[in-house]
């Protein structure tokens, strides 16, 4: 596979990722909403923006963890805490890859690579000049963001199974 075809592959490859964590969230959501399942399949969380379903999720499991007694529970919602910041920040550069424009570089037929260009411009807050959010884009722009958040998808899949362990909810005294 040449370089083009691994960036174009790139791209796919943090499709299914993102959606991944995206989904991770959901599944979260609706175990903290419903531990028993009586209503399946579950009808909340379904049309969230990503950012407003991070939110949701992240005050869900604050809510749950301040009404019970967990015994790691002060440590668990920091974490998770965590984790809605560098998701949010995982979702403004999904934003950026996925919503910009792709210009190829080329020396007459040979395509060279491509740049990456972010269509939406912003202001330079101290000199009031146009801010140009553009890069050199390759597959590995894209593996080394994957690599930056794969610790983030880790502790999102824990946190799903330390609500597994600790339902049910009940068992533990209400704050």
């Amino acid at each position: 596979m040449d370089d083009i075809d691994r960036a174009y592959c790139s791209i796919g490859e943090f499709v299914v990722a993102f959606q991944w964590a995206e989904n991770k969230y959901r599944e979260i959501g609706w175990f903290i909403l419903d531990p028993k399942r009586e209503q399946w399949p579950p009808l909340q969380l379904r049309k969230e923006t990503n950012e407003s379903l991070v939110n949701k999720v992240t005050d869900l499991f604050f809510d749950l963890v301040q009404s019970h007694s967990f015994s790691n529970g002060t440590e668990q919602a920091a974490d998770f805490e965590t984790l809605r910041n560098e998701f949010h920040d995982l979702r403004r550069f999904r934003n950026r890859l996925l919503h910009s424009t792709y210009v190829e570089i080329k020396d007459e037929d040979e395509v060279l690579g491509y740049i990456r260009s972010n269509p939406k411009l912003t202001v330079d807050s101290d000199t009031g000049e146009l801010m140009y959010d553009q890069e050199q884009f390759s597959a590995e722009v894209v593996h080394a963001k994957l690599a930056e958040v794969a610790n983030a998808m880790l502790r999102l899949g824990q946190h799903y199974i330390q609500l597994i362990h600790w339902s049910p909810f009940e068992r533990f005294p209400k704050v």
